[in-house]
């Protein structure tokens, strides 16, 4: 177990990656136009845009498990549909400053979260993974991002090939 305030390394390395994803994601479309947001490589795939939307409702959805993790006696999630949050909210339609600025706000209360956290070894229980600690989670939340900050990479060479302005 930690003392409270001390972090070790491993800690600290998660509660930056958290903290720099909004700024990282920002970096990555940084002057893309809304055609460029907006562009598709097939039906039923996500845009950048929509790929924003599902990163800022993960935001959320992380945030409350890893809070409950932190706060309740091994907690059972219930379950998330990305996809169907990712259809109801219309983030083709969506501002991307909006959705990035919560981004934002949903990583800082997380890093802050984690940052005060006392025993990184506390369980949380997802509906289909399983049980794991608060830390292992929280590297589950980064692989995420990461996965789609790769996917918006993608998609951006997609609509240079495409020729997208």
């Amino acid at each position: 177990m930690t003392v409270p305030g001390e972090r070790n390394e491993a800690q600290l390395a998660i509660i930056e990656a958290l903290k720099s994803m909004p700024l990282r994601l920002q970096h990555e479309i940084d002057g893309l136009s809304d055609a460029v947001l907006r562009y598709r490589t097939a039906e039923g795939e996500y845009s950048i845009k929509e790929t924003i939307g599902h990163l800022r409702d993960h935001a959320e959805v992380w945030h409350k498990r890893l809070s409950a993790t932190c706060s309740l006696t091994d907690p059972r999630w219930s379950a998330f549909d990305g996809d169907a949050s990712v259809r109801s909210h219309a983030y083709q339609e969506a501002d991307v400053d909006e959705l990035t600025a919560t981004i934002r706000e949903w990583r800082t209360k997380t890093s802050d979260l984690l940052a005060h956290a006392v025993d990184w070894t506390r369980l949380g229980q997802h509906p289909e993974r399983g049980r794991r600690s608060l830390r292992q989670w929280a590297e589950v939340v980064i692989a995420h991002d990461e996965e789609h900050i790769a996917a918006i990479r993608a998609l951006k060479e997609a609509q240079t090939a495409a020729r997208l302005p």
